[in-house]
């Protein structure tokens, strides 16, 4: 007997494909411009199979957005003695992520475009602010961090900035410059905020993060 997950189009492995297929022309085109009939035709599937995975187009780009979140805070740690050196490596992780995996340059551009995902875009950076203020904490605690600037202040800031920085990257350069770009980010904040003990350190963070 045939099992669901057998079904042609209807296994998870075809949602999966789907949702690729979907960020691809996502990240291509942008929400307006995409279409199902596009995303099943890059999907190799009909257009009925996109309907059984999702009921609209909206739907699959919410689809995208949650599964970009998913991927890029994967990258935050909280394990190592430097909070600090940890949320650089996640930067670098989240931007190499940018320039191979279309799922979250799709992500991204689906947050930012479309003021229909207002909502769930602002609970995202919410969750996004609130663990880069958990490693700005962190920071404090292990004296990296010196109390001029509140960690709800850092964490409020960085992540705009890092957003500002990369989309920034992707209109002027198509994210050919967005490592250095980054590394620049990362630098400045280390001689505004990091305890002058833990600068050189910090600043050789980067460059190994970032060569």
């Amino acid at each position: 007997m045939t099992t669901p997950t057998s079904v042609p189009g209807r296994g998870p492995d075809r949602r999966t494909a789907i949702l690729e297929a979907a960020a691809v022309e996502f990240d291509r085109q942008g929400f307006s411009a995409a279409s199902i009939s596009g995303i099943a035709k890059a999907a190799e599937v009909s257009q009925g199979a996109i309907h059984f995975h999702f009921r609209t187009k909206q739907a699959i780009a919410l689809a995208v957005i949650a599964e970009q979140n998913a991927r890029t805070f994967e990258a935050i740690t909280y394990d190592g003695p430097s909070p600090l050196a940890r949320l650089v490596e996640a930067s670098r992780a989240i931007a190499g992520l940018l320039l191979v995996d279309p799922v979250v340059r799709a992500g991204i551009r689906l947050s930012l475009e479309n003021r229909v995902f207002a909502g769930t875009t602002s609970s995202f950076y919410d969750q996004w602010i609130a663990s880069v203020v958990d490693v700005f904490r962190l920071a404090v605690a292990a004296g990296e961090v010196g109390p001029t600037v509140t960690p709800e202040a850092l964490g409020a800031t960085v992540v705009p900035w890092f957003t500002g920085v990369q989309l920034v990257s992707d209109v002027r350069a198509a994210r050919i410059d967005l490592l250095p770009s980054v590394a620049t980010m990362w630098r400045v904040l280390a001689h505004a905020c990091v305890v002058p003990a833990h600068r050189d350190r910090l600043l050789a963070v980067v460059d190994r993060a970032f060569a």
